[in-house]
């Protein structure tokens, strides 16, 4: 046995293989153009740019994984891919958790329990996946050492569990939000907002889901158990399930289902004050004309 061959072997108990990893590598540059050309054109809300940066990120991981199949696999490089393949998804429930924010927000509630706030929604469960970001990107970090190996390791299994425990919090929301006709919206051309909307979240949040599911029983049972031995597990929960998420972000795009960047940014809202102050100045116009006719009709009276 070569030295490239082993080192894999030391990392991964398994050489990966170098097909799946192309192919995984050409599926998110694909996505990642796709989305990127799609929220430029329809000039899209700007937190939808996650979704390419994250199919970006994966090509990253998927092109480490590639080399590491007809190479030799450092401790660095090792962690590089890891890092790219375990963290950026975590993203994805960002774009999720901004969504939901929205059609809260578009919904126009004027009194709401305080964990159905927009703002609330967004950055509490935003903070908490940074947290758990956080957790799992120190417990890689420090499993580049072999002292500090297993610590690590139970660093990142605690960041995963507190992501799945926040992540059922927010599906509960979900489906309060969308069950709650007081939470409704519209847009222009898109007659069933809410409801694509509502079908996003739910198909990416349960395959997210399943995915850290996975993610915590590979980390559970540690790194010669018999979930990190088996490639198959990792194509199917992980990289199939992340695949198929950004199919249905693309096929439900969440950018037709929300205000455009102009129309938030006060295209809309200055067209409104402007036809708001032209109705004013009419109004003063009129009112005007109004006093000066009463002032004539008065002089001339006087007059004779």
């Amino acid at each position: 046995m070569d030295t490239e061959t082993s080192s894999t072997l030391r990392f991964f108990h398994y050489i990966p293989s170098k097909p799946l990893g192309i192919v995984g590598l050409i599926v998110f540059i694909v996505i990642a153009l796709f989305l990127f050309i799609r929220i430029f054109r329809s000039k899209s809300r700007l937190f939808l740019y996650i979704l390419p940066c994250t199919a970006v990120a994966e090509c990253i991981g998927y092109l480490i994984r590639a080399l590491c199949s007809s190479g030799e696999t450092t401790m660095g490089k090792y962690i590089i891919m890891t890092m790219f393949l375990l963290l950026s998804p975590n993203a994805l429930a960002l774009v999720n958790y901004k969504a939901l924010g929205e059609v809260i927000k578009l919904s126009n509630i004027e009194k709401a329990p305080f964990y159905l706030r927009p703002k609330f929604v967004t950055w509490f469960f935003f903070s908490s996946d940074i947290f758990s970001f956080l957790l799992q990107g120190s417990g890689g970090g420090m499993q580049t050492t072999p002292a500090n190996a297993n610590l690590g390791k139970q660093i990142t299994l605690v960041g995963l569990a507190i992501q799945l425990v926040f992540f059922a919090a927010f599906i509960l929301i979900t489906v309060h939000v969308h069950r709650s006709p007081k939470y409704d919206y519209s847009i222009e051309g898109q007659p069933n907002a809410k409801r694509n909307m509502m079908r996003c979240l739910y198909i990416t949040l349960i395959l997210l889901y399943v995915r850290s599911i996975y993610r915590i029983a590979e980390y559970a049972t540690g790194y010669d158990g018999a979930i990190a031995r088996a490639e198959w597990a990792f194509y199917v929960f992980d990289g199939l399930a992340i695949a198929i998420s950004f199919v249905f972000y693309s096929v439900l795009f969440m950018g037709n289902y929300l205000p455009k960047r102009n129309e938030v940014n006060g295209g809309g809202l200055v067209k409104r004050l402007s036809s708001e102050s032209t109705s004013v100045d009419n109004l003063t116009h009129i009112d005007n004309g109004f006093e000066m006719r009463q002032t004539r009709d008065k002089y001339s009276s006087n007059n004779v």
